[in-house]
């Protein structure tokens, strides 16, 4: 899983890497500036997380449903005022993704609050799995219909979810599908 992990932060790495040169060649273009906006765009209607939710109760029917159909949980605990907590529900919605979710999670979107930088609205949840504080948002837990967590060493690495390539994202899910 390390060896995992430390692939997943060296490709994003990368991207980050060529994404910079990229903007900068678009900055000396003149076309940066729209090709962000369109991205920025594509996420905003990505306002899953429901503050108003009863977000354990919620967790609770998702461990449920998962242990109906033996399958697992997928908790994201993220907030509409992040970025890459959309960009994360928004490559969530991507068809490939849909695919590998409904054949082996139960997905459930718990909001860490609605304020700018506030991560503690569920703490709850998260402390239900583990993470006393949110250190940033996505957070994303896979864990079996019991609660046993999966991806404990690496449920904060999401934070940075809009900057992780696609296909490295899809890996990873796939990953802990099978296990």
């Amino acid at each position: 899983m390390r060896k995992f992990i430390t692939v997943l932060a060296a490709c994003t790495l990368l991207t980050s890497c060529a994404h910079a040169q990229e903007h900068q060649a678009q900055e000396h273009q003149g076309t940066a500036p729209a090709a962000k906006s369109s991205h920025a765009a594509e996420n905003a209607e990505y306002r899953v997380y429901d503050a108003d939710a009863n977000s354990m109760a919620d967790v609770d029917a998702v461990l449920m449903r998962a242990g109906e159909r033996g399958t697992k949980a997928l908790i994201v605990i993220g907030a509409n005022w992040c970025h890459d907590s959309r960009g994360m529900a928004a490559r969530l919605d991507r068809p490939e993704f849909k695919t590998l979710i409904t054949e082996n999670y139960e997905l459930v979107y718990v909001s860490a609050g609605t304020n700018p930088g506030q991560k503690n609205q569920n703490r709850d949840v998260s402390q239900r799995f583990g993470v006393d504080q949110i250190e940033g948002t996505p957070t994303v837990f896979i864990a079996n219909p019991d609660g046993s967590v999966l991806n404990a060493d690496s449920a904060g690495y999401w934070r940075r979810a809009d900057s992780i390539p696609v296909d490295m994202s899809y890996a990873y899910l796939d990953m802990y599908a099978k296990k």
